[in-house]
């Protein structure tokens, strides 16, 4: 009994820490990343098939600009900024009543 619930605990233990390391990367993408990416054709539909409804399809429009340079010393995109709500402000005080 002792040795099937051995290995059953250890995998239970390992397994989650094998997803921490994709929150270690820190490599930002490069161009080279995605920009091979080509459109598919459009679906063929067989003879006597009704295809789907495209008319809703996401249009991803074209990019006539280059992509700005981001300085060395900026953090990835892919990773959000720190954020660190305003300190509240303290309520104005009531005129008093007559």
């Amino acid at each position: 009994m002792m040795t099937r619930t051995r290995p059953l605990l250890l995998a239970c233990l390992i397994l989650p820490l094998a997803g921490c390391g994709s929150m270690l990367k820190t490599k930002c993408a490069t161009p080279a990343d995605y920009a091979a990416v080509v459109d598919n054709p459009p679906l063929k539909v067989p003879e006597g098939q009704t295809g789907p409804d495209t008319r809703r399809a996401l249009a991803i429009p074209a990019l006539n600009e280059p992509e700005p340079a981001r300085p060395a010393d900026q953090p990835c995109l892919d990773i959000p900024p720190a954020f660190t709500p305003a300190p509240a402000k303290p309520a104005a005080p009531k005129p008093p009543a007559n």
